[in-house]
């Protein structure tokens, strides 16, 4: 069962043979000996204090202790002076030596609700909730800004006023239709005519020499064709769009390998002012 203390202002009641009143049993004593002061410098009496047990160091240096009465129920404790409000909840005091604490290690509590110190009190040592302090803030912790990795600038085609820019890889074998990375590129050049109102763009269809030559020349037509729609589709009005089929009559690399092929099949285009 926890021990309910009574306030220190109306004494500590223990028994003749307690090791703390050892030293002078009208006072109250910490653990060393050494008697025991509330938080203005008086010293804690005890049960067994008297005018004639009163030690005169002690009296002397109380400036607002009650003056000394030889029947004890009759004494009239001093006013308390103007503090802050301790905290009324109990305060654990097992972690430290700055207070004087209880068999259940709770701090004690003098007649006005502040907290007993003992010889090792200091400001560093004091408990806010003693002093009826505020709690000291925690310091803030900033969070480091967060690094913003810039996004890659897109790839743009570079559109080139005075020569004409040759694509391959825009259809498959045998095909007309558009692939993405194809659209991907004349998007560049429908920007660049939006900006420009006063240029016009000439669709060169190409082929190898795999097939006919009437086959290869309608596939080059087909896909020069197939430019000039998707540039349509962007806004570009098709009155500025000239195109034209070459069919296999203009290699740019040798039909004898699949890589020179490949160099062949292709799509030129050129800006025209």
């Amino acid at each position: 069962m926890k021990t309910q203390l009574l306030p220190i202002i109306a004494l500590i009641t223990v028994t003749a043979s307690s090791n703390a009143f050892a030293a002078n049993e009208a006072y109250v004593t910490d653990g060393y000996g050494a008697i025991v002061k509330d938080n203005y410098g008086s010293c804690v009496r005890s049960s067994k204090w008297t005018a004639e047990t009163a030690d005169a160091s002690c009296e002397k240096a109380t400036q607002t202790a009650p003056k000394a009465e030889s029947n004890t129920s009759e004494r009239v404790a001093a006013p308390a002076p103007t503090l802050l409000a301790p905290a009324k909840e109990d305060i654990d005091g097992s972690k430290q030596n700055a207070y004087v604490i209880d068999s259940s290690n709770r701090i004690v509590r003098d007649g006005y609700g502040y907290c007993v110190r003992t010889i090792h009190w200091s400001k560093e040592t004091a408990i806010p909730k003693c002093e009826g302090w505020a709690e000291p803030k925690a310091p803030e912790v900033v969070k480091p800004a967060p690094v913003l990795v810039p996004k890659p600038a897109p790839v743009v085609t570079k559109v080139k006023d005075d020569a004409p820019v040759a694509f391959r890889g825009f259809f498959d074998t045998n095909k007309s239709l558009l692939k993405d990375e194809a659209k991907t590129k004349l998007n560049d050049y429908s920007e660049y005519m939006e900006r420009n109102t006063n240029t016009s763009v000439k669709v060169s269809g190409h082929t190898d020499s795999t097939g006919t030559e009437a086959y290869n020349q309608g596939l080059s037509e087909r896909r020069a064709n197939a430019v000039k729609t998707y540039l349509e589709s962007k806004g570009i009005d098709g009155q500025r769009i000239q195109t034209e089929g070459f069919g296999e009559t203009q290699p740019i690399a040798t039909n004898r390998t699949k890589e020179g092929r490949a160099e062949n099949r292709r799509v030129e285009l050129e800006i025209i002012k």
